[in-house]
């Protein structure tokens, strides 16, 4: 459920296209972390397959993207 939460997190985030959007949820993902370690015992393995899943929903959401916009070019030009 971490790794489907946060790659939505990043499939949400990249459409935005702003550096600052994406380091924020990225720091949020970690406060909330933060939290639950407060609240319960978690591992830090949580915490990386959140970040490691967050960080690939960014990575394959902004490369569709600029594959989607390349073709988008080509045809224009053709």
């Amino acid at each position: 459920m971490i790794a489907l939460t946060a790659t939505t997190l990043g499939f949400a985030t990249a459409p935005m296209r702003s550096i600052f959007s994406m380091v924020l949820v990225g720091c949020l993902v970690c406060v909330a972390y933060a939290c639950a370690a407060l609240m319960s015992l978690t591992s830090i393995l949580d915490l990386a397959a959140a970040i490691v899943c967050y960080d690939a929903g960014l990575l394959i959401c902004l490369l569709g993207l600029h594959a989607f916009a390349r073709i988008l070019d080509r045809r224009r030009f053709v």
